[in-house]
């Protein structure tokens, strides 16, 4: 049989006939499938890694411009926020907080320079104007509204000065520090200085000066009852034994000394206010108000004018309805005196017929004194309602007086003639006031 006839249908398979260099080839596909898989994971592990630094730094720069912000809001924002306006004028928070602590602060080292007086502070406490201090001090809220009053006040105080003309120059701001502090460079100058007929001048400054212009009360001496019964023959017959004291003669300080004390004084004032977080410029605006005050007073009254003096005589009354009888009464010819004797609830000028005698009217309650000034001698002026009741007054005489002897009396009625331009301006400017209730948000209270 032949070849041709032994082959069958069935195709055979072929042996492919490796290539030279085909295992290796597949040896290298496989190698190099595994080596890109493996760079694959580390990229991916790498680039996680970037994303969670990139993470990291985002979370704390998101951090960092939050407290900026918090930063920014707390010490740009808030403190230039208003807590109240003035004739369209802003007072801001930082304003507001820094008169407060100047407040709170002079209130602080007032009590405390009465509590080591050795006067009796419970006693005082009682009074006026240091109970009001003292609850100032333990209620910021009470503290607060009326450092803001006052600010407002001042506002208003200041732009009509302005109107008026008034100014302040350096010399005026110098001469309220040192009479903040109780010195005065004309008595100074005179210390050491041979008098003619006047006495030398004793000074004495003090860095706790209080609030509003007040005396502190001297603690009343008590006589001793049995010290009092001693008669002269009990004293001649026990003649005390008299040991001879040695002579102490008090150093009087030169003027050169009393200048070093007073730029000591001062420069210590400012340092604790410093300490206490009261700014030196804050410090300074109230020496500056206080010039301004004095300029203002000084133009209200001046020098040569002269106090209204009045003798004037009251009855005074719980109740209008009262009053009202008791003029009825003295129009159909009841004897003042007799009436005032009667019914008057003031003790005091009761028991004298009605009389106070002859007096300086700013001693007066403003509506008192007011009444007082439009009365026509001899006529019959009521009822005139004050804190104390209802008065029925009758002026016997009115006279103004001038000169250095009203030095004293024309201090007072500059302080009331400020006090009362004050009053006049809030009332009259009601409306371009506004408040905010903020300012109970921003009290320090620390």
């Amino acid at each position: 049989m032949s070849k041709k006839s032994q082959t069958t249908g069935v195709p055979k398979r072929r042996r492919r006939r490796s290539q030279p260099g085909a295992a290796e080839g597949a040896q290298n596909i496989t190698a190099g499938a595994d080596e890109s898989s493996y760079k694959s994971r580390a990229e991916r592990e790498e680039q996680l890694q970037r994303w969670v630094i990139r993470g990291i730094l985002a979370v704390v720069g998101l951090l960092i411009l939050l407290v900026a912000i918090a930063f920014a809001f707390e010490q740009l924002i808030i403190p230039n926020q208003v807590v109240a306006t003035v004739e369209g004028q802003g007072i801001t928070v930082r304003e507001f907080q820094q008169e407060y602590l100047l407040e709170r602060n002079r209130l602080l080292l007032q009590l405390d320079q009465i509590q080591n007086s050795g006067i009796d502070f419970q006693q005082l406490a009682q009074q006026e104007p240091y109970a009001s201090w003292i609850n100032e001090v333990n209620v910021p809220d009470q503290l607060g509204l009326r450092v803001l009053n006052d600010m407002v006040d001042d506002r208003l105080l200041a732009r009509e000065a302005s109107a008026l003309d008034v100014s302040i120059n350096d010399d005026a701001v110098r001469q309220a520090v040192e009479a903040y502090f109780g010195f005065d460079p004309t008595a100074v100058a005179l210390i050491g200085v041979e008098p003619t007929a006047t006495p030398e001048p004793t000074i004495t400054p003090s860095p706790f000066v209080s609030p509003t212009p007040t005396s502190t009360p001297e603690p009343t001496a008590t006589p001793d009852p049995e010290a009092t019964a001693a008669t002269e023959d009990d004293a001649a017959a026990e003649e005390p034994e008299v040991t001879a004291q040695p002579t102490v003669v008090e150093p009087t300080l030169s003027a050169e000394e009393v200048r070093e004390n007073f730029v000591e004084t001062e420069r210590d004032y400012r340092s604790y206010f410093d300490r206490e977080g009261v700014a030196a410029e804050t410090l300074d605006t109230l020496f500056e108000r206080n010039a301004l005050e004095t300029l203002l007073a000084e133009a209200l009254i001046p020098a040569d004018a002269g106090l209204l003096y009045a003798d004037v005589r009251h009855i005074l009354l719980d109740d209008e309805e009262q009053a009202l009888d008791a003029i009825a009464a003295l129009k159909q010819g009841e004897s003042f005196a007799a009436l005032a004797r009667a019914v008057s609830t003031d003790p005091g000028s009761g028991a004298r017929g009605g009389e106070l005698g002859e007096a300086y009217v700013g001693n007066y309650v403003p509506e008192f004194r007011q009444a007082i000034e439009e009365a026509e001698v001899g006529a019959l002026v009521g009822p005139i309602e004050s804190e104390f009741g209802f008065h029925i007054l009758q002026v016997r005489s009115k006279e103004e007086r001038s000169g250095e002897d009203q030095d004293s009396q024309r201090e007072r009625a500059r302080q009331q003639a400020v006090q009362q331009l004050k009053d006049t301006l809030r009332e009259d400017h009601d409306e371009a006031v506004v408040i905010h209730d903020i300012w109970l948000n921003h009290i320090p209270r620390s």
